[in-house]
């Protein structure tokens, strides 16, 4: 894959190599899950890894494609994380939620300690990081717009 030749050594080769298996088997869980509940897969207006990459731009080096994969990861821990504090969740969910952030939190983990790594050598590495959070933010804030316009509340609006 070209992804694994963008990597600059054999250990985070491996690890960019190991995460996309996992993404792909993640997907798989939501299918059967989705299916073992009788849902429907449907598509996503303005899903959150679009926006994200509308606020970044396109990746134009490692770095920068780790800082972004980096923040994505961490947000979706954090959503998982609340999903899994919802008490009346479906088993079904609960299980699929768990088991995938088992590997969340190993990809969030080891695109840190790389970034780290890369930081102490150049640090400029710490600004590709901040723009990556920046449009984090950005990204969710647009998010709650649309929610709240959804809901028929514009963001800002008092209740």
């Amino acid at each position: 894959m070209r992804l694994g030749r963008l990597a600059d050594d054999v250990e985070l080769r491996n690890n960019l190599s190991r995460h996309l298996r996992d993404e792909a088997v993640h997907a798989w869980l939501w299918t059967k899950a989705i299916r073992e509940m009788d849902g429907h897969i449907v598509e996503v207006d303005e899903p959150y890894q679009t926006l994200l990459g509308q606020h970044f731009g396109i990746p134009r080096s490692l770095d920068e494609l780790l800082a972004l994969t980096w923040v994505s990861e961490r947000r979706g821990c954090e959503q998982y994380e609340e999903h899994l504090d919802v008490q009346d969740i479906p088993t079904v969910i609960r299980r699929t939620l768990r088991g995938i952030l088992k590997d969340e939190i190993w990809h969030v983990s080891y695109i840190n300690e790389e970034l780290q790594r890369r930081a102490l050598r150049d640090p400029r590495i710490q600004d590709v990081i901040d723009r990556a959070l920046a449009a984090d933010e950005r990204t969710m804030a647009e998010l709650a717009d649309i929610a709240a316009v959804g809901q028929g509340t514009p963001s800002g609006a008092q209740a």
